[in-house]
């Protein structure tokens, strides 16, 4: 077990996420743990000559890490954190830290605190707060805003854990429809208020150029943006199991990202160049919309992938997978638990390494042509090992969900590629733009055709 160096670090590796899982699920006192990390840490250098007591050992001290890790992460509530005031009307002036999150009937702001008025007082604060506000006035990134509400700790509901999902991001207070008064724009970063506002645009020039339900569905595969999307239509992609295609999702990247790679080498392009091709569309990709946290997080999964397939060695590129999760997890441990995308991002990439290689040796009747067969391999290999977790956290069961991705999945590299290609042609010859998105068109109307169809199928989904 301990031969080698590789496996080793694997080893230690595990044992951290080891205790950042222990210490998700359970409460562990501050002496506990470091009476742990000491006995064990000890004891490896007592019994250091004794390979298997020594990295035994040791292996509990890196768990206790894990969990002292975790415990650092969870949030200390004294009066100069905005979610003390929870359960209190207040008055607190904030800056509007992300990108607004546009629903169909309301507006998603993220405002980081810096001051509350309390009893006549302005108090120094810091903190996040979800505010949920109407669509319009409409507010930006960067905008300094008033706030008089009521705060709120955020609860579960429907059996989803909605405390612990804004966790993730340190989010522990919100508020509904408050009375908000603008202050001054452009006082966040130059460089990110840019690329929100380019971002903008180009759901501008999608929404001009594509009809509806077309234009909201471009919107939210390429861009991450939902608001529009007809909720008929939404359940249809939740029954079919396509709905990890409306949202910019760990899966999704991952098995573009793949698909990308293994159509460049299916068309006998130099391996180099394919990588560092999908290399930096990739980044691209991150910057166009923004760097949010999930996306990176799936695109760093992602990245993985093509990188094992740049060297040739798919199926030895485990510790490289468990390091990057590892690293994400020090980073915020929260993820683990709560977060589903980082959980699917890894199960895909997991696939994808053990599961893709027997696809390939059972899908070699299917022809290679446009990149047929990688598709389905891919896509069968994410499918499969995500199942689980699909079915464990959205309590549905996709009967019918292979069968949809088969068919709609391999599109998805191709719908991204003309999209892209019509968008940013459009942006220098805006009278042909028209014509550029008809391919654009005919691959969504494609899409929606096949989910609307293949949900009306009986016993398309099973739920729990």
């Amino acid at each position: 077990m301990f031969n080698s160096k590789s496996k080793i670090f694997r080893y230690f590796l595990l044992c951290f996420v080891i205790g950042v899982g222990l210490a998700s699920f359970s409460d562990f006192d501050y002496f506990f743990v470091y009476l742990l990390i000491l006995i064990f840490g000890v004891s490896g250098l007592i019994f250091w000559p004794h390979k298997f007591w020594r990295w035994l050992f040791l292996g509990g001290a890196i768990i206790g890490l894990g969990i002292f890790r975790y415990q650092l992460s969870l949030p200390k509530t004294d009066e100069t954190k905005i979610w003390f005031y929870n359960n209190q009307r207040l008055t607190f002036q904030g800056l509007v830290i992300g990108e607004p999150d546009v629903r169909i009937n309301h507006t998603k702001l993220t405002v980081a605190a810096n001051g509350p008025v309390v009893n006549g007082e302005r108090r120094a604060v810091e903190g996040k707060v979800l505010i949920n506000v109407s669509l319009y006035p409409e507010y930006q990134y960067g905008d300094l805003v008033e706030v008089n509400c009521q705060l709120k700790p955020p609860e579960p509901f429907n059996g989803f854990a909605y405390d612990r999902y804004l966790a993730i991001n340190d989010v522990y207070s919100q508020c509904s429809y408050p009375r908000v008064k603008l202050i001054s724009r452009g006082n966040a970063d130059w460089l990110l208020g840019q690329i929100f506002g380019f971002k903008n645009k180009l759901n501008a020039i999608i929404n001009y150029n594509l009809p509806e339900p077309q234009a909201s569905l471009f919107s939210a595969i390429i861009l991450g943006s939902r608001r529009g999307i007809p909720q008929e239509l939404s359940d249809q992609f939740n029954i079919t199991g396509t709905s990890h295609l409306v949202a910019i999702s760990g899966l999704n990247i991952t098995i573009i990202t793949a698909i990308l790679m293994q159509l460049g080498l299916a068309f006998y392009l130099p391996r180099q160049k394919v990588f560092w091709f999908v290399t930096a569309a990739l980044i691209l990709y991150m910057i166009l919309i923004g760097f949010p946290a999930s996306a990176v997080r799936a695109a760093i999964m992602g990245w993985l992938v093509i990188l094992a397939m740049y060297l040739g060695r798919l199926n030895r590129s485990t510790n490289a997978l468990i390091f990057a999760a590892s690293l994400m997890i020090l980073i915020n441990p929260k993820i683990l638990r709560d977060d589903v995308g980082f959980q699917l991002s890894f199960c895909a990439v997991l696939g994808l390494i053990y599961l893709s290689p027997l696809f390939e040796k059972w899908l070699e009747k299917i022809p290679s042509a446009l990149g047929l067969r990688e598709s389905l391999q891919m896509t069968l290999a994410a499918q499969i090992s995500t199942l689980p977790l699909i079915v464990y956290n959205f309590g549905r069961l996709s009967l019918i969900g292979p069968v949809a991705n088969l068919l709609v999945l391999p599109t998805s590299s191709y719908l991204m590629a003309a999209g892209l290609l019509a968008i940013f042609l459009s942006l220098l010859a805006p009278v042909i733009a028209q014509y550029l998105f008809w391919p654009v068109w005919l691959i969504l109307t494609y899409l929606i055709k096949v989910v609307e169809f293949l949900a009306l199928v009986p016993l398309a989904a099973l739920n729990f």
